[in-house]
């Protein structure tokens, strides 16, 4: 199931704080209103990035951060870049989105690969970015032959305007 931020910045907040609603006897009215601004916020950032993705993966320039720890006592609650993150959430009106919040945040989606090295998961995550890397180089290159075609069809259209009207 998909998260869909449109519904939920839709949700009627009376209704999700009434006692007895599943929503409050989960979370606290804190929270829940958190979620729902969180989901308008997100509706924005769309509106600008045009995906969460795009917005959230352009701090790292789209390309995961590969640790490299050995032992766990190495792995960091939260780092500069979770800081910035951080930061720009907050600037944006975003709520609950503190560093440690967000560096877990970038754990799960794979935007810091902070598997030990000795573990097998490792190796996959860094296997699984090769990949996508490749999809995202491909897809710029894609896209920039597309422009440059744009670009002399619209050359040569000047110029036969400008024949034309000669």
């Amino acid at each position: 199931m998909d998260f869909d931020p449109v519904a939920v910045s839709k949700l009627n907040e009376k209704k999700l704080i009434a006692h007895g609603s599943v929503a409050s006897s989960l979370l606290s009215e804190l929270m829940l209103r958190a979620i729902v601004e969180n989901a308008r916020q997100i509706s924005k950032v769309i509106d600008e990035f045009r995906s969460f993705d795009q917005y959230i993966w352009s701090f790292v320039n789209h390309k995961p951060i590969v640790s490299r720890f050995r032992y766990p006592r190495q792995v960091p609650v939260k780092t500069p870049k979770a800081d910035v993150i951080s930061k720009d959430l907050v600037r944006r009106g975003f709520r609950s989105v503190g560093p440690t919040v967000i560096y877990s945040f970038m754990q799960v989606a794979g935007i810091t690969n902070d598997h030990l090295t000795s573990c097998f998961r490792f190796q996959e995550c860094i296997t699984a970015a090769e990949a996508k890397e490749e999809n995202v180089t491909k897809d710029t290159t894609e896209k920039k032959e597309t422009v440059n075609v744009i670009n002399t069809e619209l050359s040569v259209a000047i110029d036969e305007l400008s024949f034309s009207t000669e």
